[in-house]
């Protein structure tokens, strides 16, 4: 899909990969709406965007409400006529033991992750299929950012697992339901990212040893996202040699444990 002039709703716009990835976007032409809950970073972020050319709306809402996403959807058509393609980027993170996390705690995570996803997609839907009815061939794609963690099931993160693996599972489908409507969805797998979430965590139970350790950059992320849009396939790893791990996690899940339980060594667990 060429970006230039290209209609383009991001949640999660105000900080980490959706930053980064807005202000690639804007360089490249796109027209943004910038969504996400926090109403100071966004429009901080589009008074940015357009002192140096481009071209944004923020809408602050939050993906948990379906009239949010359906307001944010309205501005986007309202302000640019239509609506090319989503990047369902908002999420957020979990990392505590099976017996630790509570309820609430689960609870808001699901709603952020995966229904938020849900029902912002939802309510792009028909926008997206008003666009592809004009024929031009550019228009129609949703990417969404999942994680290694949709792939690998690692200790401590079950929670947030279960919702990137949702997550995987719903690009899966969607990508085999909507791609013969002309809407292409794409699934980004980045490893670790330097996000508020990792800066708050004890990094020894984090992260794993040697690659299970790789932390990216935002912006490294924001470029696989941008790529992603402008010739949609699949799935992105990020870095790629994590395909190989997410491939014998499937084909051997036992000799994926010991890796697993190898890599990830915590100070609450014994070596």
């Amino acid at each position: 899909m060429e970006l230039s002039g290209r209609s383009i709703l991001i949640t999660g716009a105000s900080g980490g990969i959706g930053r980064p990835t807005a202000e690639l976007l804007a360089r490249e032409g796109a027209k943004l709406t910038l969504f996400a809950r926090s109403a100071a970073p966004l429009e901080s972020l589009r008074a940015t965007i357009e002192s140096r050319g481009g071209t944004a709306i923020a809408v602050a809402g939050d993906v948990r409400s379906v009239s949010d996403a359906e307001r944010a959807v309205a501005e986007a058509v309202r302000r640019f006529g239509g609506l090319d393609a989503v990047v369902n980027n908002a999420g957020i993170g979990l990392l505590e033991s099976v017996a630790e996390a509570s309820d609430e705690k689960i609870a808001e995570l699901l709603e952020v992750n995966v229904l938020g996803t849900i029902r912002v997609t939802r309510a792009a839907l028909p926008a997206l299929r008003a666009r592809i009815a004009l024929g031009d061939g550019g228009g129609g794609v949703i990417v969404n950012v999942a994680s290694f963690a949709g792939k690998v099931g690692v200790p401590y993160y079950s929670f947030y697992n279960a919702s990137k693996f949702a997550l995987v599972g719903l690009t899966e489908a969607w990508r085999r339901e909507l791609g013969p409507q002309g809407i292409r969805v794409v699934l980004v797998i980045p490893a670790a990212v330097e996000t508020e979430f990792l800066a708050g965590l004890d990094r020894g139970r984090a992260l794993g040893l040697g690659p299970a350790g790789t932390v990216l950059k935002p912006e490294e992320v924001a470029r696989a996202i941008v790529d992603a849009l402008r010739r949609p396939r699949p799935e992105v790893y990020i870095p790629r040699r994590n395909r190989w791990m997410g491939l014998l996690n499937a084909v051997s899940p036992r000799l994926a444990d010991r890796i697993v339980n190898r890599l990830f060594r915590y100070p609450a667990r014994p070596a």
